[in-house]
């Protein structure tokens, strides 16, 4: 359900106590199709602790008929982070990545589209043909650099996070 604020902006409606936990189920049990532009640079966040892709856009130089689409030479990828400290530690190497390879054609921003502080979203802009190869890559390098590992992490979404926001979903009714 959407809503407008004062202000005229548009923010989706949600719950407060389960939002988090059904977004998390259900990135990590859909199928996604990915452009093969920013697949690598997906893939690579996806395996980064207490992080969650939910959209992504490699550009297109046709826009019709796509949802959400960037523009040719664009990109972006939408993510949210568990509020952990592996998670902080997390966006701190997206954020840095983006920076150390192209600060003028990068940005991770918050993008907060709800109406709950507990849902806070965060995206990746790249613009005139910033490379997200070049950030995944930069990624898995902070990532050695702060001894962070990514070994098994997916599998532990996949296996163990993934039913525990299940449970917390149906624990909520």
């Amino acid at each position: 359900m959407n809503s407008r604020d004062e202000r005229g902006r548009t923010y989706e409606k949600v719950s407060a106590d389960r939002t988090r936990e059904e977004l998390i189920y259900a990135v990590l049990s859909l199928p996604v199709e990915c452009d093969p532009r920013v697949r690598t640079l997906v893939e690579t966040l996806n395996d980064l602790p207490d992080i969650y892709t939910c959209s992504s856009c490699g550009g297109h130089h046709d826009n019709v008929g796509r949802e959400n689409p960037a523009p040719e030479g664009c990109f972006y990828l939408q993510f949210i982070v568990e509020p952990t400290e592996a998670g902080f530690l997390s966006l701190g190497i997206i954020d840095l990545a983006a920076r150390n390879v192209d600060c003028e054609r990068l940005a991770v921003q918050v993008l907060n589209t709800t109406d709950s502080p507990r849902l806070v979203m965060f995206h990746m802009l790249g613009r005139e043909g910033a490379d997200p190869d070049a950030v995944a890559e930069e990624v898995r390098s902070l990532c050695r650099s702060w001894k962070v590992s990514l070994r098994g992490v997916r599998e532990h979404k996949e296996n163990v996070r993934k039913k525990k926001a299940l449970e917390k979903i149906t624990s909520s009714f």
